[in-house]
């Protein structure tokens, strides 16, 4: 098989397993809203308890067999404490995580090649060389979820730090309005639990270990550790220099919010100084060439027809 054909045959399972994936996101969402404010109704509560316990079931199914097809790869302890650390970053505090990180990796790495071949076992054509594509897009889906796990934990820091300085904002009137620090967070995680999901979370987890008996600088040092960014880091190490010293947190923390707002807005302006740069190459490689054909092709048109015939004469 050639390679267009590989490439239309990958394409094409890709797309659809992004559709897929796209259209059940868009209708898991919408389901939330309607169930949110829906009618209290004793038999739709009931209905929609069912239909949950339903779905968990099934994912827990799923979880399962996929941790134990991922059993295999939890061999050294350090890589799993590594690998553990960067799916908590990502959002996945499960026991079973890196289990289910591993049977994903080997899902995909069955899944991806086995339309290709197919396809080829269809047309008869089984080589040498079909089979080491083949064996190369089984490369290509086992090491796949690694990047997908690192976009993960890219956006969800990402959405963490942008919602930093509002979070911040709620936690100076809290504080300002008489509240501790372990009441202020639990407050804030009230106000942002439908707007900010991920810092809701992390809040939520680091209030249960302050109740738990953890001390206050360790919870936050683990909420530091958690999220990986470095904005929080600093809020952290700001809080609990704050507590060490007798001084007023709000007010540290109204100064550490202009501070974070300072700071996206040079991120920003980096941004859009980059962009001058980052546009060159499809510039010049892709609109450069098409400009260049609709200007140039009718006037080297015109100069063949004219001086062709005085050529051949």
């Amino acid at each position: 098989m050639n390679s267009p054909g590989l490439l239309m045959v990958t394409a094409t399972f890709i797309a659809i397993a992004l559709l897929t994936y796209g259209v059940m996101l868009i209708y898991r969402s919408r389901q939330i809203i309607r169930d949110r404010f829906k009618e209290p109704e004793s038999h739709a509560a009931v209905a929609l308890l069912r239909r949950d316990e339903g779905r968990d079931t099934l994912k827990k199914c799923i979880l399962h067999w996929l941790s134990l097809s991922g059993k295999w790869a939890l061999k050294s302890p350090d890589e799993v404490s590594k690998l553990r650390s960067h799916l908590i970053m990502a959002g996945y505090r499960q026991a079973n995580a890196p289990a289910v990180y591993f049977g994903i990796r080997a899902l995909f790495a069955l899944l991806l090649p086995l339309p290709y071949l197919l396809m080829v076992t269809v047309q008869r054509n089984i080589s040498a060389p079909a089979l080491a594509l083949a064996f190369g897009l089984s490369g290509l889906g086992y090491f796949m979820p690694q990047y997908l796990l690192r976009m993960k934990i890219g956006r969800r820091q990402d959405r963490l730090d942008k919602a930093l300085p509002d979070v911040l904002d709620l936690f100076i009137v809290c504080m300002e309005a008489g509240l501790a620090l372990q009441a202020a967070m639990n407050r804030v995680a009230h106000e942002i639990e439908y707007s900010y999901r991920d810092f809701y979370s992390e809040l939520q987890l680091t209030v249960a270990e302050m109740r738990a008996g953890i001390p206050q600088a360790a919870a936050l040092k683990n909420l530091s550790t958690r999220t990986g960014v470095s904005s929080i880091n600093s809020l952290v190490t700001l809080m609990i220099q704050t507590e060490k010293l007798g001084t007023s947190i709000a007010q540290s923390l109204r100064t550490h919010a202009d501070f974070v707002r300072v700071q996206r807005s040079l991120r920003a302006e980096e941004k859009a100084a980059k962009t001058p740069i980052k546009i060159l190459i499809p510039l010049i490689f892709f609109i450069f060439p098409a400009m260049l054909i609709v200007i140039a092709a009718p006037a080297a048109i015109q100069v063949v027809k004219t001086f062709l015939p005085a050529l051949k004469h």
